[in-house]
């Protein structure tokens, strides 16, 4: 009766060391689906973000594909699977605030914070790139 309940711990330790281990290094590419509850419409933005994961932390930059302009990504830390940021641009009266669940090479989740006009809450998905070495 012990030797499954130890093979099940020990399973259990062995894939929350892969997640919490997982590298995040890359760009991850995808949207920011935002409800406009003005007109009822939903509001899609493709956003890419750069990530460097080193043993000091995580840091990076994040924007909108169109535009040149990246802003860069603050207070990143893991919390189990789950990538927690802030970043903050002009058009925010202050930090949108990024909750994203990792699974191996997409994360998703939510986006809030405020703008002039109100607060703002989007669903965010992301999935990482290949890079070009592997292509």
């Amino acid at each position: 009766m012990r030797l499954p309940i130890l093979i099940l711990f020990a399973c259990a330790l062995v894939i929350c060391t892969l997640l919490v281990g997982a590298d995040l290094t890359g760009r991850w590419t995808g949207t920011i689906a935002v409800d406009d509850t003005g007109s009822g419409t939903t509001i899609t933005t493709q956003v890419h973000i750069e990530i460097q994961q080193k043993a000091e932390g995580l840091s990076g930059k994040i924007g909108r594909i169109e535009d040149q302009d990246v802003v860069p990504i603050k207070n990143a830390r893991m919390d189990g699977d789950t990538l927690i940021f802030e970043a903050a641009s002009d058009e925010t009266t202050g930090p949108m605030k990024f909750s994203l669940k990792i699974a191996g090479d997409r994360m998703e989740g939510t986006m809030k914070g405020s703008i002039d006009s109100g607060d703002i809450n989007g669903k965010v998905k992301l999935t990482r790139e290949k890079s070009t070495a592997s292509r």
